[in-house]
């Protein structure tokens, strides 16, 4: 009986990472930046720094080879490479790294750092008692049209046609209720194990039996936010993007190698046309080495926040989450959230039951970046929201900004789907000018520009009616079934239908939360759905609202 000390899967665990910590104190990671790349044409293309090319047709060529080949002349392991950059990431000696240095080709030599993925907090059961309802949406409802998702759903904008990369730690999406109708996976890579397969493997090479692990379910929650499709359950923001699941986290240690795999995924993203990229991930401490301080947030020394920018320069949106470090002393947003262009996302709590503007999560990372820019940019539900329960098969609540991202990727796809000549600065811009103003007035760093408003920002026009109105059920008299009680809403409402019968006993009552527009087809009005054992005869209804309250008789006819 183990009665003190660590359990022996912890460590089991301690032991891997003091094992991958010697590893890398006698071998470093290193990125080698090369000073030039020859086309297949025998045209050198410069590389002035970091990720500055004369074109972006440089920038597309493969890193020359023959460079590579001399590069492992000097002993070192080489990784991967980027073809933005001009760069290849290896594992060096001291001794290698001085041989890399002194080759004519190689224009500096800086360290790999590495990325963490912040970490959400878990919350136990589901607010379902307290939050409102609509029908196909669920107990995803709040979190959706606290934005003003819902409306652009109901105009059929639901991101088809658009294409999202996540980068993240893993997808086990398989069998998961929220995944099972729709998900459209156009493309997954396992940029950790070296294979095509992004969910749960029992003996891969690197991180070992996932089953039993963490890997691969913070990926798969923050896609359910995005594309879940589970009718009268929960509903994502977008369930018709196309989507490319990139896993580029080990969850065992964070290690340097973590960067190269980022920047992989996203070279790679880009090369199947994605629109956007959601990272949910932050990037200033690591496991071994030296870590960021806040003056490197200055979107020009972490890789990873030089090739997001890169990103949006090739007309890609970037969206990243702020990271949870308000109250830790750090402090601020993480990289590449320091990225120019890049939509930087921090997270407020959904309110429910109250009436008062969202706040900001207490953990959310405020800015600005070490070079005096307000980040974040906008802020989003991110607070006590409900995500996919990967392992228990339904749902459950969570916060971090990792959550908040998702949101704002998925109303990208959305505005991308209404707009599709729109690019990054466009999409940025139309967040920012159209956000919900919170904390002090004008953008700040707590709360950027404001909690984003999907569908003032989509230009997509929502004619709400000009005064809410109850209008007659139907069908009426009714046979069994259902019986819907249409309405006309012009301000979200709260809806209250009881019925009652001839004895004065309640036999039905539901609420709905309804957001301005018409409810008026079968589709999407309050209903009463009759019990089989209810008698013919006649039936009182009552619907009550704040600017609503009608009464009126339903007959039920047995046959």
């Amino acid at each position: 009986m183990n009665k003190g000390g660590l359990k022996i899967g912890e460590w089991v665990c301690a032991l891997l990472l003091l094992s991958a910590v010697s590893a890398w104190a006698e071998s470093e990671g290193l990125w080698v930046f090369l000073r030039d790349k020859v086309g297949a044409d025998g045209e050198t293309h410069i590389w002035a720094e970091q990720g500055v090319a004369d074109s972006r047709v440089a920038q597309d060529i493969p890193v020359y080879g023959t460079y590579i080949e001399h590069l492992r002349t000097t002993g070192a392991t080489l990784r991967l490479s980027s073809r933005w950059l001009n760069a290849v990431s290896v594992n060096a000696t001291r001794e290698q790294e001085n041989l890399l240095r002194a080759l004519p080709f190689v224009r500096t030599v800086k360290r790999v750092q590495s990325l963490q993925r912040p970490v959400p907090r878990l919350l136990t059961g589901l607010p379902s008692a307290r939050l409102a309802r609509q029908d196909d949406y669920g107990i995803s409802f709040e979190q959706l049209a606290q934005v003003g998702i819902i409306p652009l759903h109901q105009q059929g904008f639901t991101g088809s046609g658009v294409r999202i990369a996540v980068i993240d730690n893993g997808f086990h999406y398989i069998d998961h209720r929220a995944f099972a109708q729709k998900l459209n996976v156009v493309a997954q890579r396992d940029f950790v194990n070296g294979d095509g397969v992004v969910s749960d493997e029992d003996e891969q090479s690197t991180t070992g039996d996932e089953t039993r692990s963490t890997q691969n379910l913070h990926g798969a929650q923050v896609l359910s936010i995005m594309a879940a499709y589970d009718p009268g359950r929960y509903i994502g923001v977008a369930p018709d993007a196309e989507y490319i699941l990139a896993k580029t986290e080990d969850n065992a240690a964070e290690l340097p190698i973590e960067e190269d795999r980022w920047i992989a995924g996203l070279e790679w993203a880009d090369s199947l046309g994605a629109d956007i990229v959601n990272s949910s991930l932050g990037y200033n401490l690591w496991d071994v080495g030296e870590s960021y301080e806040y003056a490197d947030l200055d979107g020009r020394t972490a890789l990873t926040s030089v090739a997001a920018a890169m990103a949006v320069r090739r007309g890609m949106v970037v969206v990243v989450a702020a990271g949870n470090e308000a109250d830790v002393p750090w402090h601020y947003i993480t990289a590449p959230g320091d990225a120019e262009g890049v939509i930087t996302v921090g997270s407020v709590d959904v309110p429910v039951g109250v009436t008062r503007h969202p706040l900001i999560a207490r953990t959310s990372s405020r800015g600005p970046t070490a070079d005096g820019r307000i980040k974040p940019d906008v802020v989003a539900p991110g607070q006590g929201v409900i995500v996919a329960d990967i392992r228990g098969g339904d749902y459950l609540r969570s916060s971090g900004t990792s959550f908040a991202a998702p949101i704002v990727s998925g109303i990208c796809a959305l505005l991308l789907q209404a707009n599709p000549d729109w690019g990054p600065e466009e999409v940025l811009e139309k967040l920012r000018s159209t956000a919900l103003d919170l904390g002090e007035a004008g953008p700040d760093t707590l709360y950027g520009w404001g909690q984003v408003d999907a569908l003032a920002a989509s230009d997509v026009e929502v004619v709400a009616p000009e005064n809410s109105a109850s209008l007659a059920p139907f069908p009426n008299p009714a046979r069994g079934g259902s019986v819907y009680f249409p309405l006309l809403v012009n301000q979200r409402e709260e809806v209250e239908l009881s019925v009652f019968d001839m004895a004065g006993n309640l036999v039905f009552k539901r609420d709905w939360s309804l957001l301005a527009g018409a409810y008026t087809q079968t589709a999407n009005a309050p209903r009463w759905e009759i019990e089989t054992n209810a008698a013919s005869g006649l039936y009182f209804y009552r619907v009550r609202s704040t600017s609503l309250d009608q009464l009126g008789t339903i007959a039920v006819v047995r046959r």
